[in-house]
């Protein structure tokens, strides 16, 4: 197949898949595209189109999934050459901001607000609350790792497998544990095994 065909095929699937969108966003509204958006081999294009900031370079895998958009996906700002591979749960009640060059690895769960419904707890005075989230420029969250609502991961800084994030993680540390504590100071060009 020669190139100028080529890339015809891949515009005229691509705009057939963003209509397609469109039209399931006519019918089911946001929660109806943050569906399908999950079974997408690329879903960065889709995404920006229903409003998130997504910068160059920037992978997004397959199985995200976005929880509780409001009207779009204008809650989500990824920077360039970030990576976010597959499987996480990112919950866009609250701003969600992936800084570039940030890494988030297989099924990590940014969550942005606590909701407990009818729970006896909410006449205890643990009410409804939302905050951001910031991964900022360089940090690595490795697998299946939980950042909680109002949390700053800081510059280059690494999460452990299974941490649990629920206050703001220093720059150039190395963090892990249930809930997340600093295991290491980090300098530039160190091999850190763990």
């Amino acid at each position: 197949m020669n190139r100028k065909l080529l890339r015809l095929v891949r515009r005229t699937a691509s705009t057939i898949g963003l209509w397609r969108l469109k039209t399931i966003h006519y019918l089911y509204g946001i929660e109806g595209v943050a569906r399908e958006i999950q079974s997408l081999r690329n879903p960065v294009p889709a995404m920006k189109a229903f409003g998130a900031q997504i910068g160059d370079n920037t992978l997004v895998y397959p199985g995200i999934t976005l929880h509780a958009p409001q009207e779009d996906f204008s809650n989500l700002s990824i920077g360039s050459n970030a990576r976010i591979i597959r499987d996480c749960i990112l919950d866009l009640t609250e701003k969600i901001t992936v800084c570039d060059e940030a890494i988030i690895s297989l099924r990590c769960n940014l969550i942005t607000h606590r909701n407990i419904f009818r729970s006896p707890l909410a006449n205890s005075g643990y009410y409804p609350d939302k905050k951001p989230i910031t991964i900022q420029r360089g940090a690595v969250l490795f697998t299946n790792v939980t950042v909680l609502m109002g949390v700053t991961v800081g510059e280059c800084a690494m999460v452990a497998a299974g941490a649990v994030v629920v206050s703001d993680v220093p720059p150039w540390t190395l963090v892990g544990g249930v809930p997340a504590r600093v295991l290491k100071k980090l300098t530039p060009n160190e091999h850190v095994n763990f």
